[in-house]
């Protein structure tokens, strides 16, 4: 028969989960009853024994023999060996903390309610790395930018109606996830290079001369000018969509005018026209 001494129950490893709980007092219980009863056959090629190693939800490997794993830790064994009366106690001892015991009072009832938290015996602590303590130092006085995009306000600003910017932006910014769904680029880019892909040069103005007659005068738009109608071209095709949800006609409207499909081209073409047959009257 398997004594179980002190020095068996130092080469023990056991390695507990948090969430294993009242479940491993049973498992070391049972452990420890078959390894009672169990027959060693003497100095035969297979032997009966006694679980060397019980590992609950754990991948680790104890790498150092001569460490004490946890039960000799969190439970000194004062005893040349234990019996099966202190079996029989175990058994008892979970049966009543199980039954909803809230107090322990005998030392089995104490152990196994120390034992179903083994939290304070295990230590997980962090230790960084030498590249990323290079990467805190590097970034150690820098400061997170803030995620702004005038052009993205700019469209925010034109869409807001009533002072409502929060429910305009919830617009834009789902609108944007959906173009970056469609083409798998980054959906700020792609509107940026479709305002300056759809933004007209030029426009004209009417300029009086103090006699009967006006006159037509082109004149340059900058880039802010350029974005504006763009974006006032954009949100009237969004408005011709069949979506119900104005993100997604907005976010078609984006793709088609991306593509260079978009109605606004054609607003673009005549503006030009316009400028050209009055390019006599221009200002150098």
């Amino acid at each position: 028969m398997v004594e179980l001494t002190k020095d068996f129950f130092k080469n023990q490893v056991f390695v507990v989960s948090p969430a294993s709980g009242l479940k491993l007092q049973m498992s070391i219980v049972r452990a420890a009853l078959r390894g009672l009863r169990s027959p060693v056959q003497s100095k035969g090629k297979y032997a009966v024994s006694f679980v060397n190693t019980v590992r609950l939800n754990s991948n680790s490997h104890n790498s150092n023999t001569n460490k004490p794993g946890l039960f000799p830790q969190i439970y000194p064994v004062n005893k040349d060996k234990i019996e099966e009366s202190d079996i029989d106690e175990w058994l008892k001892a979970v049966k009543e903390l199980r039954g909803g015991k809230a107090v322990a009072e005998t030392e089995y009832e104490v152990y196994l309610t120390e034992l179903a938290n083994p939290e304070q015996f295990q230590q997980n602590e962090f230790v960084p790395s030498e590249e990323q303590k290079a990467q805190v130092e590097k970034y150690a006085n820098k400061r997170v930018p803030v995620q702004h995009n005038t052009t993205v306000e700019t469209v925010v600003n034109l869409i807001m109606r009533d002072g409502k910017k929060y429910k305009a932006q919830k617009i834009v910014y789902r609108a944007l996830y959906i173009v970056h769904l469609r083409t798998r680029k980054d959906p700020v880019e792609i509107l940026e290079e479709t305002l300056n892909k759809l933004g007209p040069l030029m426009t004209t103005k009417v300029e009086k001369t103090g006699v009967a007659k006006n006159r037509v005068v082109p004149v340059p738009l900058n880039r802010r000018q350029r974005n504006r109608y763009a974006i006032m071209w954009i949100l009237d095709g969004a408005e011709k969509k069949k979506s119900s949800d104005f993100s997604v006609r907005l976010a078609e409207e984006i793709v088609s005018a991306y593509e260079g499909k978009s109605s606004g081209y054609d607003k673009r073409a005549q503006m030009h026209k316009a400028a050209m047959a009055q390019r006599a009257y221009i200002r150098l």
